[in-house]
């Protein structure tokens, strides 16, 4: 089913299905995995993106905003022109007209002017074959304005053709501005034999009076101008041309020519010699074509000659950085294998061992420092612990040795380049000497001056251990183990990484055995201490594969349970690692909607403070009448006000300043509020009204600052029904201080000292039963002892600064107005990393999996450690039960796998079986996708 206009759908499989349904209906080709630079992408991804800017016509508009779209899939910044090009041609063919009738809901332009063209341009949405038409069109267009004719054209009766009129004896004055008409096709050309006029005539020569000639008649057969002049019968053959004859030199008519002629041959052969090379140097060719770069970098890797490995180091690295889409090891024989035997010569420079190979059978009266580079060394560590002892050398390096460090540095770079593409990786992996000198590299001592050197190793160890099976003793596992113990932080992640990637592309299954417990631990205090999200994924991935295994399970519980103890708790935290909050809202019940009764409550216009009053009268009219307005009302679009209401507002203020008159006053309302609009309400009693704006509930000084509202509640009595209500005080000061002055001075009407300050004492004063606070919504409900306690209680309801006072005021109005639907109720919920397959992967989805081996394991194998009828579970999960519910309640995307661990930790072991048989090839998975 189509999509609604203006929606996307969601669901990536689901939108390419109706993308080649769109395209098979239309009659066109659809490509679902669209490739920029070799690169596939995301259709799905890249509509969304196109989307969110506005679709294909406004991000074409926008000067290089197709780039921003290219930036978003990873490709870096060279060649990002031809790159945005494909990308933009990849929406065109295959997006561009789902868009206009999925989402915009229009007829798409046909075929022929959108896929069958050039992504160039925009405005997709409007073109049509009237106003855009088909390029070969024009094309056939302007061949005929080219002056074409088509068949019927050619035996058509020929129309006369309007010349362009000429000034009179403009011929007469310049013959050359006079053109040939070109003839027809069936005429004959015959060119114009006229002399032209060797002398030109300059501007201020005046013309000769010529007479006009006098009209000449002739029959319109004779015209050579007419089509119907017959230039077959006509035609008269062109006049001949006198031959210009020259006289030939002789010894009789030139006798000085040939003595000259005689001195200047004489002369030639008494110059030196000609150096012949300078006459064959143009004949040989300046270059001999050799073979390409490649070929002489192997070549020259090949060698053994110093300079020549030099040169071929050189420019291999470059080669293989910036070609490595091209440079494979299949195509150039003996690459990889020249390569690896330059790398071993680090040990002549570690040792003074020197490797040799051979590919023949193994014997047992073979050279300890022989390599098999057919089968493998099989007994290669008992050589490497023989021929190469543990030293700590601090010497410094010479500069010969530094130099062949370098070229060591460089063989390895070029290794490195060459695995990182698959198909070298995996040619790399089928030969045996790779292994071997991997695990030669590794055995070096770990001094600084070989430290990028090991680094690099571990990389190229990185690309091919996925290729080989993880078997037990294996000398380059046992070696990376080793390696597991190191500071450095390359070093160590390298390490971790190609273990972790053992056996991922084959089909037997990975095994960590054989591993020390300082190496366990020492994973354990990268889980535990954090702050490096790279180094602790692979670690936990290490502890997932390793306690996989019961007999490692059975272990650690053996020596010290505590391991797990301490590891749980800190699993269950990693569940919401790096999580991304959200919330979701859901209606309130009917019930609250039910009950919610909107109270309207009309705003008064706010009277201005004196203090304010006093500075509007330093303007003048109708100055003062707009900034009065500023102050005390604001535009809204749904309100209005009458205009008796705000004239008599501002008349009541200001009628002793001379204020505007009103007709003008309403005038300067519209003028000063662009939504004002004076309208009239027809009905019984017309209304005059001034829509588009309202007062405002916060009134605001000259400079745009909330000014202090007194919210004393007072007694008011309706004139109509005498009946008492309570009203909030409809004062307003400019400052804290005026505001506290008016309550103690107008609402409790203490006296005053001649000094201008209040006398806070009981003689003379009100009674203490009037020191009864009357703020709004204060809470306090018995009256104070005196007017020095009251007064202090009073300066804590009175915000410090008019931002506040504002919030206060508007919470007021808030609380009055309750809003006609209740406030929606909110879930907080967590989401983790998915993988682009859109399954949960990271340090959360492993944390999950380690406790489910571990639960695993409980069930299985736990009775032999089980505590006074306590199950192992129990033990072991016990006190997380909690935080487990916690987290399958609020973590929306490890939901599933959170009720399945928690299901296998509370049932038993064949009930276990049946809801988690299904969870090897997710962990298979895990373990790829994390290596």
């Amino acid at each position: 089913m189509a999509p609604a206009p203006r929606t996307i759908i969601e669901d990536e499989e689901e939108f390419l299905n109706d993308v080649a349904e769109f395209h098979k209906r239309r009659g066109t080709t659809f490509d679902r995995e669209g490739k920029v630079s070799g690169r596939p992408i995301s259709l799905h991804k890249l509509y969304k993106l196109v989307m969110e800017r506005g679709g294909y016509d406004p991000l074409s508009a926008e000067r290089m905003a197709w780039r921003t779209i290219v930036r978003e899939f990873g490709f870096g910044k060279t060649h990002e022109a031809v790159m945005t090009f494909q990308l933009k041609t990849v929406y065109y063919k295959n997006l561009a007209a789902y868009e206009i009738a999925t989402y915009w809901g229009e007829e798409p332009p046909p075929k022929e002017i959108l896929e069958d063209l050039s992504a160039k341009g925009g405005n997709l949405r409007t073109r049509t074959l009237e106003n855009y038409p088909v390029p070969s069109s024009q094309a056939a267009e302007a061949a005929m304005a080219d002056g074409g004719e088509t068949a019927d054209e050619e035996h058509a009766t020929p129309k006369r053709q309007k010349t362009e009129v000429e000034e009179p004896e403009s011929a007469s004055r310049n013959a050359a501005r006079q053109l040939r008409q070109d003839p027809k096709r069936t005429q004959i050309f015959q060119p114009d034999i006229q002399p032209q006029r060797s002398r030109s005539v300059r501007a201020t020569d005046s013309p000769a009076a010529q007479s006009a000639p006098p009209p000449t008649y002739s029959n319109n057969s004779n015209d050579p101008h007419n089509p119907a002049f017959d230039w077959f019968d006509k035609y008269e053959p062109r006049p001949g041309v006198a031959l210009t004859l020259r006289q030939a030199r002789t010894p009789a008519n030139d006798p000085l020519y040939y003595a000259q002629k005689a001195q200047a041959q004489a002369a030639v052969k008494n110059r030196a010699s000609v150096d012949l090379q300078k006459y064959f140097r143009s004949l040989l060719p300046t270059a001999m074509a050799g073979p390409d770069i490649y070929m002489r970098c192997l070549n020259g890797l090949r060698s053994g000659i110093p300079e020549q490995q030099q040169f071929a180091l050189h420019h291999m690295v470059k080669m293989s950085f910036e070609r490595g889409d091209k440079y494979k090891c299949e195509t150039f024989p003996g690459l990889a294998e020249g390569l690896i035997e330059k790398a071993l010569e680090i040990t002549v420079l570690a040792f003074g061992v020197e490797w040799q190979i051979t590919y023949d059978e193994d014997k047992e009266d073979s050279p300890m420092n022989v390599l098999n580079g057919a089968l493998g060394t099989s007994d290669l560590l008992r050589r490497i612990e023989t021929l190469m002892p543990k030293v700590d050398s601090t010497e410094v390096m010479d500069k010969e040795s530094a130099e062949k460090l370098e070229r060591l540095n460089e063989a390895v770079w070029v290794l490195r380049n060459l695995a990182m593409l698959d198909d070298n990786a995996i040619f790399l992996s089928k030969l045996p000497l790779l292994k071997d000198f991997l695990v030669v590299a590794l055995s070096i001592p770990d001094q600084p001056q070989f430290s990028e050197f090991r680094r690099t190793t571990l990389e190229i160890s990185e690309q091919v251990t996925r290729y080989w099976p993880l078997r037990p003793g294996d000398p380059l596992y046992l070696t990376l183990l080793q390696h597991l113990n190191s500071f450095d932080r390359a070093v160590l992640l390298s390490a971790i990484r190609s273990i972790n990637r053992f056996g991922i592309a084959t089909a037997e299954p990975q095994e960590l055995t054989q591993v020390p417990m300082a190496v366990f631990e020492r994973m354990l205090s990268i889980i535990f201490g954090g702050g490096d999200d790279e180094l602790l994924e692979n670690a936990m991935t290490f502890i997932y594969a390793y306690t996989a295994l019961p007999e490692n399970n059975r272990q650690l519980l053996s020596s010290d349970i505590h391991y797990f103890s301490r590891l749980i708790p800190h699993l269950v935290e990693l569940v919401t690692h790096a999580a991304e909050s959200m919330v979701l809202t859901y209606p309130a019940p009917a019930e609250a909607r039910k009950d919610a009764k909107r109270v309207v409550e009309v705003i008064p216009i706010p009277v201005i403070p004196p203090e304010l009053h006093a500075h509007l009268l330093q303007f003048i009219e109708p100055e003062r009448s707009s900034r009065w307005l500023r102050c005390c009302f604001e535009e809204s679009p749904g309100d209005d006000v009458t205009q008796i209401a705000i004239w008599q507002a501002y008349s009541s203020r200001f009628h002793q300043n001379n204020p505007v008159q009103a007709a003008e006053f309403i005038k300067n309302v519209s003028s000063t509020f662009s939504s004002a609009q004076a309208q009239v309400i027809n009905g019984p009693t017309p209304r005059f009204i001034i829509r588009g704006i309202k007062p405002r509930r916060v009134l605001l000084d000259l400079h745009g600052r909330p000014m202090f509202q007194c919210l004393w509640q007072v007694q008011h009595t309706d004139p109509n029904s005498g009946a008492a209500t309570q009203q909030l005080c409809s004062s307003w000061h400019s400052t804290r201080d005026r505001l506290w002055t008016h309550i103690v001075a107008d609402h409790l009407r203490l006296p005053k000292d001649p000094k201008g300050g209040f006398i806070h004492s009981s003689t003379g004063a009100p009674s203490s039963s009037n020191f009864m606070c009357r703020w709004a919504k204060c809470s306090r409900r018995s009256p104070m002892k005196d007017s020095l306690e009251f007064s202090s209680h009073i300066r804590t309801h009175i915000p410090d600064t008019p931002e506040e006072m504002a919030k206060l005021i508007n919470a007021h109005d808030d609380d009055v107005n309750p809003p006609e639907n209740p406030s929606p109720i909110e879930h907080q919920m967590v989401k983790t990393t998915l993988d682009e397959t859109g399954r949960p992967a990271g340090v959360p989805m492993l944390s999950v999996f380690i406790m489910r081996n571990l639960a695993r394991f409980a069930n299985r194998h736990g009775e032999a450690f089980e505590k006074d009828g306590v199950r192992l579970n129990r033990i072991l999960f016990g006190s997380q039960r909690y935080a487990l519910f916690s987290l399958i309640s609020k973590h929306r995307t490890l939901r599933d796998y959170l009720a399945d661990l928690v299901h296998m930790i509370d049932h038993a072991d064949q009930q276990e079986e049946q809801h988690g048989a299904d969870g090897g090839y997710e962990d298979g998975d895990v373990i790829a996708k994390s290596g």
